[in-house]
């Protein structure tokens, strides 16, 4: 998430589709994003309606990357590891890095204080280093069983995008854990928001792939943000910017186990 954007008493942010695109960007991604208005974490609310827009970028070079792979005759473990290197340059490792914080402060903290102590501390815990393995581990796989390298593609696209889309749900059903962090200052997206963020969730695995293999790996998708959602709901009583960043991965992996188990 890069937010070091200086202050620039230039314009106000209104919010407007180019405008919000451009905050989910610098939210979600390490991009170099000029803002000729000033960045606000409160745009983020708004903004969200874009973060399945967001995933088509992320997606589409992930995918593109596997896809090219693939054609020059690279193996294909090699051409997945290279597809997630690509989508972890291009986010910064944020989502990897949440959820590697909510697994040591989930799994090492014995009431809400100390796992909310624990998802702070900077330094990586045992817990971190299995989960991330685990997660990229499963990933990999998935990606090295397709067969068909442009279906593959329309997979990892659609993943990044389901993926993001239902952070923002997490955003919106799931009050704030924490008063002073960052999901509390990005604010609640409005119901018109999510319901783009909805609409964008749905629509692109269903045209990408087929109605089928879309809704199959939806509802995978919106099962594991539900089970990860409910844990963050019962061990801190919220989310966080972590555990948003956790039901994005979750919500990925999820959706390509499935892919990878219908299609082998």
């Amino acid at each position: 998430m890069s937010l070091d954007q200086p202050d620039r008493p230039q314009q106000e942010y209104h919010p407007g589709w180019l405008k919000d695109f451009l905050v989910a960007l610098v939210f979600l991604t390490r991009l170099p994003v000029h803002l000729s208005f000033t960045f606000s974490m409160s745009a983020v609310g708004s903004a969200s309606r874009c973060f399945p827009l967001v995933g088509l970028i992320v997606g589409g070079v992930s995918g593109a990357i596997f896809l090219g792979s693939h054609l020059i005759g690279m193996p294909i473990f090699l051409a997945a590891f290279l597809s997630l290197s690509a989508q972890i340059l291009l986010t910064g490792a944020l989502h990897e890095d949440a959820i590697g914080d909510v697994a040591d402060g989930f799994g090492g903290g014995a009431d809400k204080a100390k796992k909310m102590n624990i998802m702070r501390d900077s330094r990586v815990g045992t817990y971190a280093v299995v989960t991330l393995i685990l997660v990229l581990g499963m990933k990999v796989s998935a990606l090295a069983s397709f067969k068909d390298p442009y279906l593959a593609f329309s997979v990892i696209l659609s993943s990044a995008v389901v993926s993001r889309g239902l952070m923002v749900w997490a955003m919106y059903l799931l009050p704030s854990a924490r008063p002073d962090g960052l999901g509390a200052s990005a604010g609640k997206p409005s119901l018109i928001a999510s319901l783009w963020a909805l609409a964008f969730t749905v629509l692109i695995p269903l045209v990408s792939l087929n109605p089928s293999l879309g809704s199959i790996a939806l509802l995978a998708s919106i099962a594991g943000a539900f089970v990860l959602s409910l844990i963050a709901y019962r061990q801190i009583g919220g989310q966080t910017g972590d555990v948003l960043g956790s039901v994005q991965q979750i919500s990925e992996l999820s959706f390509l186990i499935a892919m990878a188990t219908v299609l082998n």
